[in-house]
């Protein structure tokens, strides 16, 4: 088969290109690193359609079967081929250069699927065989970012330099990309069961668990999209928290009668486990806490420098007083503790910032009873109290979610991509 007469070089998976990044796989130098992302960046930074979609310059391309790949290598495409190409593009919906490319790294990787010795007449069979290749590559085109973001923040990072080097080739616009981690995160819980797959419950489940999948590791993507990459601005933090609201961590899902199974339950606990530690860790609680964080000046691009933005966050969070939202309650009972200290501490406030101290401390009646508690005190003791739980909350986020706890990620099976990570927990020790 023609597609197998290339060097190895150029069969690189993003399962592999993961693996190498994340020091799983060991003997790769970082130039090798850094020519294997190269010919990835459109698809790395585009969370929407990673793969494009079927289109005619590129059947046609196809069609003259000569193929000139990104990484600049020349193949030829026999007729046969194009015919598996064309199929799994169309069934896929994904370009057909693309399709192209998945197609020779399946089949560099696994080899043609048992029984099929050609790819005349068989696509079909090798589309079977091809498709839980297609769904863990389209999950692992978003984790090769986690450890770039990782490696990018560690200069001792063997891969430091690739992180830094890459990075805004992949993402040239950090919050445009943010914002379409929480779109299409947000579309994904919304999108309705294809019509195909209305009469074949096998495949309908497959489909619901990968879209599921898929949520949980854009979530972990926007972790670390914000975890230094991309400033928290106000409207970013307004944002992802609406996103979360609307999604109640997770837990509404278009097609949830479809995702009643045990493996399903935990994809929707691990999703919520990230949630409530992005909400922590958006509102910068380190940063706030340091002398001098808070001026009352409007310039800057934190989100606590726009008085606006303040006062729908509060509005936004102080709705929401579910238990499990208990975490970002008291976290933002924190922020509001040090803009009152801040304030007691300064002799003129500008009228925007007082505004926003007025609304947060708006009284019950027409006047402040001397003895009256600021708010973020009566919201300190309100997420303490027993019934609110956010001790209990937080202790069950450290010693029994996925997220936290390496043996339990392994036991469930669970698609986080880096239980225990060493940012998850800064995030609840710089806020706790």
């Amino acid at each position: 088969m023609v597609i197998f007469a290339l060097l190895p070089y150029h069969f690189r998976t993003y399962s592999q290109v993961h693996a190498i990044v994340a020091g799983v796989q060991e003997g790769v130098r970082p130039e090798q690193v850094q020519e294997y992302l190269k010919p990835r960046i459109k698809q790395l930074g585009n969370v929407v359609d990673t793969f494009g979609k079927p289109n005619a310059a590129s059947k046609k391309i196809i069609e003259s079967g000569s193929v000139t790949l990104p990484d600049g290598v020349v193949i030829r495409v026999e007729t046969a081929d194009k015919e598996v190409v064309f199929a799994i593009s169309s069934k896929l919906d994904i370009d057909e250069i693309q399709a192209l490319i998945l197609i020779r790294s399946f089949l560099y990787d696994q080899g043609l699927p048992s029984g099929v010795e050609s790819t005349s007449g068989m696509a079909d069979e090798i589309y079977e065989a091809f498709h839980p290749f297609y769904l863990s590559e389209r999950l692992h085109t978003y984790r090769v970012l986690i450890p770039l973001f990782r490696a990018r923040e560690d200069s001792e990072d063997p891969f430091y330099q690739v992180a830094q080097t890459m990075l805004p080739q992949i993402i040239p616009d950090g919050p445009k990309f943010a914002e379409s981690l929480i779109s299409e995160y947000v579309r994904k819980t919304e999108v309705k069961l294809p019509e195909k797959y209305t009469h074949d419950p096998k495949s309908a489940t497959i489909w619901a668990k990968q879209n599921l999948k898929e949520q949980l590791v854009l979530l972990e993507v926007l972790f670390w999209t914000m975890w230094g990459f991309v400033p928290c601005t106000g409207k970013l933090v307004l944002q992802i928290l609406e996103a979360s609201y609307k999604a109640v961590l997770g837990s509404v899902q278009e097609n949830i009668t479809l995702l009643l199974d045990d493996e399903s339950l935990h994809l929707q606990q691990d999703c919520a486990a990230i949630w409530i530690l992005i909400n922590v860790e958006i509102l910068e609680l380190e940063t706030v806490g340091e002398p001098g964080a808070i001026n009352f000046s409007e310039s800057g691009d934190a989100y606590y420098s726009s008085p606006e933005t303040l006062k729908r966050l509060h509005d936004l969070i102080t709705s929401h007083t579910d238990s499990q939202y208990s975490a970002t309650y008291l976290s933002w009972a924190y922020v509001l503790y040090n803009f009152s200290a801040a304030a007691a501490q300064t002799s003129e406030i500008p009228p925007s910032f007082q505004s926003v101290l007025d609304h947060i401390n708006q009284p019950a009646g027409r006047s402040y009873p001397k003895d009256r508690e600021l708010i973020h005190t009566q919201m300190a003791k309100a997420s303490l109290d027993a019934e609110v739980g956010v001790l209990s909350l937080l202790l069950n986020l450290l010693t029994k979610s996925s997220l936290f706890v390496t043996s339990a990620a392994w036991k469930s099976g669970s698609s986080i991509t880096d239980p225990n990570a060493i940012a998850y927990r800064s995030v609840v020790k710089g806020g706790y």
